[in-house]
């Protein structure tokens, strides 16, 4: 039995005010919750034994853990860090464990990663860029084994250019070396071990991968993927429909205003006095009045303006 691990127990700091009411995973893009779109990644890698670690917020995760049969680990009194988180889960999983990060969007192929995995190590997804140096340089060597990672594990005879994308997999004995006691960092102990001794393999990922981490790029996101330029395990236009001038609008919305470019969350209303160009409109919430341009309408309809 293999074992998809979602990470969905940080803060999402960089997101706020958006994550002072939701945790980060459960941001809606194009009306859909990141995680729902994690979880449907996974199994379409034929991962059925799901797993999501939750803190911050922990009963909203919990909350879409049992509607989705996934298995809740909920990280009380404090955040183990995704080493801890995956120590914690060792005796839940399988013969390996494919990690994904739920605040990011991508078609990282999965089945070919879990192929490169060696024998009770590890493997990660390695995406090319030109700014890697200055992300984080995370690099292989021409044997197809990962040999840098930035100062962590330091090495110069690696093919330059790539960093982590954060997804990953790792085998139960790559698991068991994290120390088992409180928050760890999985780079600084597993990782740190494993990749001087050539345990950890790669695939190079030059597919679709957007960081969900801050309020630009969730707005981008959110647009990239109502213009198709994003492939996503979940159609958007299944759940939603095609409203004016190229917009997403979720069941149940009302528009009276001017919509431009923008994504209309279930049951949100836009009243004839508010126009909307490249905008984001939570479900369930009435745009105030005025004009609204690359904004992001929240929570009781609250305004965060994206420069």
């Amino acid at each position: 039995m293999n074992t998809a691990f979602l990470l969905a127990a940080g803060f999402g700091t960089r997101l706020r005010p958006l994550t002072l009411a939701r945790p980060k995973p459960l941001l809606p893009v194009c009306g859909i919750p990141m995680l729902d779109y994690a979880l449907a990644h996974v199994r379409a890698h034929g991962h059925e034994h799901v797993l999501v670690n939750a803190h911050y917020l922990w009963q909203q995760v919990a909350v879409w853990a049992d509607q989705n049969g996934v298995t809740l680990q909920v990280e009380l009194p404090v955040v183990l860090g995704t080493g801890g988180g995956l120590r914690a889960s060792l005796e839940s999983v399988g013969e390996s464990v494919v990690i994904v990060n739920a605040d990011i969007l991508s078609d990282v192929d999965l089945t070919a990663l879990q192929k490169s995995m060696p024998n009770s190590g590890a493997a990660m997804a390695l995406r090319p860029d030109e700014a890697a140096a200055q992300i984080g340089p995370v690099e292989a060597d021409a044997t197809g084994r990962v040999v840098r990672i930035t100062s962590v594990v330091p090495n110069d005879t690696g093919i330059p250019g790539t960093h982590f994308t954060g997804v990953h997999i790792m085998s139960r004995e790559a698991i068991a070396r994290i120390p088992s006691d409180g928050e760890q960092c999985v780079i600084r102990t597993s990782y740190k071990e494993m990749v001087p001794a050539g345990c950890v393999g790669h695939i190079v990922h030059k597919g679709a991968w957007v960081d969900v981490g801050k309020p630009d790029a969730y707005l981008a996101a959110n647009l990239a993927v109502l213009d198709g330029a994003v492939p996503t395990p979940i159609d958007p236009w299944k759940r939603g429909e095609r409203g004016p001038a190229n917009s997403w609008v979720g069941a149940g919305a009302r528009i009276d205003g001017d919509v431009v470019h923008s994504v209309i969350g279930d049951g949100a209303v836009v009243p004839a006095a508010a126009s909307l160009t490249d905008c984001v409109v939570w479900d369930g919430v009435t745009v105030p009045a005025g004009n609204h341009h690359r904004a992001v309408i929240y929570d009781g309809g609250e305004i965060l303006q994206i420069d």
